[in-house]
């Protein structure tokens, strides 16, 4: 019953979000116009054009009356790889006595890439759309400031093409002075301006707040929402990653996908879809208006894994992949060409900070060139063989989940299930042991390896006449760690 009536309350707080506005709609063409103007050349981080779009911003803000976080102005300059820049951050304050001290933190950058090939990239998606939502849901928020209990942090990120550095700056500067602690959540709105086109509002990391998913749900406002508890986009990180990976801070991403042509001449303005970016920035509205006056909106304690700075203690894997063996003949210093054959099994890793141990059991299938005695040189025979491998690695890494790059050695033991000689009738050991290496890299879940198997032991059993020989694999593995 009180839900509802909280609910009830918001909607009336709020009537102007619940259908499109006219006046808002032509704002928000106007905004994006001009941040994706070729006037602007790109808004290229560093560039005077990216100054004259941070000044259009700041000049929005102003009309709107926003103050500013910090007591030195609006501006928070930085600068990186000789490049001098600088983020936004403005405050519209709460009501409450004790909770308009902790802050929802809405941020969007404004920079883009500049030129490519020689032709203007005006990025109108990515991220004029989100610059141009900003502006008019502070507009929103400003004009409601007294449903506001929590404080509402504007802010408008430079650099973030060059490797997310103004968000990484505000975050940094948040943790000296410690206000980062009282941040509920910080929402990064990039790329909402192809709605329609992508058939969803894509809202990412509602399990790193308790009740997430409800306060999303309930304020859909008849958008079409794909919802995920957890951000999982390596090589799509947008400003939340600061924030979650070094302050364990709530985030939340809100966009329309990828179909848009980002980072491409072709991102304009005239592309953009304008009702729906302004349904999304009343849902980003209302969904900051709840949060700004939930007394009980708290963090889960759950980040995403992709916002994690140590690898998880446990993991299980499954991979497949194809090898290529060869067997060699120490006596005649003389090895065969190699075939290919088949991998597939399970592993199992603990990991300690840059050390992980592990233990796998695979079936694999090998097939390997054999020396015809009757004709050395103008045929061959073929030597095939089932085992189930059992490997013990000792693996050294760096310790990012997220893109992870490793090496490992040990050792291991196959028990062969069945195995074949063309024309000859050799035994072959049951029971072969051996050393192997390996490196990877895993991005994600996702990883590729490359494994290397040398035997220790006689393929054969030599007191029946067979040569002396052992056989040596190589497999190149595809895999998923759960």
């Amino acid at each position: 019953m009180k839900k509802t009536i909280f609910l009830l309350a918001c909607i009336m707080a709020f009537p102007f979000m619940n259908a499109q506005d006219t006046d808002r709609r032509t704002r928000l063409e106007k905004h994006l116009y001009y941040l994706a103007s070729d006037s602007l050349h790109g808004r290229m981080a560093g560039s005077e054009d990216g100054i004259k779009a941070r000044a259009y911003i700041l000049g929005q803000w102003k009309e709107i009356g926003i103050e500013p976080f910090y007591s030195d102005g609006y501006e928070m300059p930085f600068s990186r790889n000789g490049l001098d820049m600088a983020n936004l951050v403005g405050i519209i304050p709460g009501n409450d006595p004790v909770l308009k001290d902790e802050y929802i933190l809405l941020g969007a950058h404004f920079d883009h890439i500049g030129y490519k090939n020689g032709e203007i990239c005006n990025g109108a998606d990515d991220n004029a759309s989100g610059s141009t939502a900003l502006i008019e849901i502070a507009r929103m928020l400003k004009e409601n400031q007294s449903q506001l209990r929590r404080s509402v942090i504007i802010a408008a990120f430079d650099g973030e093409e060059q490797g997310l550095w103004g968000s990484e700056e505000l975050a940094k500067k948040m943790n000296s002075d410690g206000s980062i602690k009282r941040i509920k959540c910080m929402m990064s709105i990039d790329m909402v301006g192809w709605y329609a086109k992508n058939g969803k509002l894509e809202v990412l990391g509602t399990g790193t707040m308790k009740g997430g998913r409800r306060i999303i749900q309930d304020n859909t406002g008849g958008l079409n929402l794909k919802i995920e508890d957890f951000e999982s986009g390596i090589f799509t990180a947008t400003d939340t990653r600061s924030f979650a990976m070094n302050y364990k801070v709530p985030t939340l991403h809100v966009f329309t996908g990828l179909k848009s042509p980002y980072h491409k001449p072709a991102d304009d303005p005239e592309l953009i879809d304008y009702e729906g970016l302004d349904s999304i920035s009343c849902f980003i509205t209302r969904v900051t208006q709840e949060m700004a006056s939930d007394p009980g909106l708290e963090p889960s304690g759950k980040i995403a894994e992709v916002h994690s700075n140590r690898n998880k203690p446990f993991e299980l894997g499954i991979s497949g992949g194809w090898t290529t063996s060869s067997i060699s003949f120490p006596d005649a210093a003389f090895s065969t060409n190699g075939k290919y054959g088949l991998s597939a099994g399970v592993t199992a890793q603990y990991n300690h900070g840059s050390m992980g141990y592990r233990l796998g059991a695979f079936y694999e299938t090998s097939r390997s060139m054999f020396p015809d005695q009757n004709n050395l040189f103008t045929s061959s025979l073929n030597y095939r063989q089932e085992a189930v491998e059992v490997p013990l690695t000792f693996i050294i890494q760096n310790e990012s989940p997220a893109i992870r790059i490793y090496a490992g050695f040990g050792a291991n033991a196959r028990y062969i299930l069945s195995s074949s000689l063309e024309n000859l009738d050799c035994k072959t050991n049951d029971l072969q042991w051996g050393l192997h290496f390996m490196f990877g890299m895993k991005f994600g879940h996702f990883f590729l390896e490359d494994y290397f198997l040398g035997q220790m032991n006689e393929l054969f059993d030599t007191n029946t006449g067979a040569p002396k020989a052992k056989i040596s694999l190589s497999t190149c593995k595809i895999g998923w760690v759960f």
